[in-house]
């Protein structure tokens, strides 16, 4: 018997936002790579759920090439895992992978930020206050979604100070596995507020062009949101190995 998690219309339900339509000027596999990338990351779809690789293609329109060049892909990126014979599945979140991941992202941040503080102009600066603020309007709504789409931007702002866009599409591709656990730990009520005060201090050494105080702020930033995405983790973790529900 089906469940609702592994039923094709729930699926389609969760991958694709209402009015969903492709730019068929635009390569196909790229866009559904995009959508399906989405709903991995924030947890739309969990660890171990079925992907309807037919009913995607079917209800898009479009053959089920793109589809399969947009899942080798994520099967590339460790988000999915295609058995043979067997089909499709959105991949679990191993404790090793999320740790390493955290590890890479924290040596890579750290560099750059140091950078960013000393080349950031007052333009990059604004674009830093206003995602703040950004942040600040989704956390008050208790929009968890919004407000990790805009703690992203946070960082990828900073390291765009830096000038570093290889080390950025790095950190992207390390900071997946953490992603799909922040989707969780956000949900906490203290998550929001202590996000929001560890950014401004990172904002205000910015602002200083205080390299020391930059990466000091960064570093017990990300050290302390990876003691909660830990204990997150270990609460959770048949959900993010894929056997929660099952």
């Amino acid at each position: 018997m089906k469940t609702d998690r592994n039923d094709p219309e729930q699926f389609i339900a969760r991958v694709l936002p209402r009015a969903t339509s492709l730019d068929r000027a635009q390569p196909l596999s790229t866009q559904i790579y995009d959508l399906l990338r989405e709903a991995i990351i924030t947890m739309a779809v969990l660890p171990s759920d079925v992907i309807f690789e037919r009913a995607l293609s079917e209800t898009l329109g479009i053959s089920r090439t793109p589809v399969r060049e947009a899942l080798q892909r994520l099967a590339r990126e460790e988000l999915v895992t295609i058995a043979a014979q067997s089909g499709t599945f959105v991949a679990p979140v191993r404790r090793e992978q999320f740790t390493e991941g955290a590890l890479i992202r924290r040596v890579l941040e750290s560099a750059s930020i140091r950078r960013a503080a000393e080349m950031i102009t007052a333009r990059e600066l604004d674009v830093l206050h206003d995602i703040q603020e950004a942040h600040r309007r989704a956390i008050e709504r208790d929009d968890p979604v919004e407000a990790i789409r805009q703690d992203n931007r946070f960082h990828a702002a900073v390291g765009a100070a830096a000038r570093l866009p290889k080390v950025l599409q790095l950190i992207d591709l390390v900071r997946a596995p953490i992603d799909r656990v922040r989707y969780v730990t956000a949900r906490e009520p203290e998550e929001g507020a202590m996000t929001l005060a560890q950014h401004q201090r990172v904002l205000d050494a910015l602002a200083a062009h205080d390299p020391d105080a930059a990466e000091r702020a960064l570093l017990a930033h990300l050290d302390d949101a990876l003691l909660r995405q830990q204990r997150v983790f270990d609460a959770h973790v048949g959900l993010f190995e894929g056997e929660a529900g099952r």
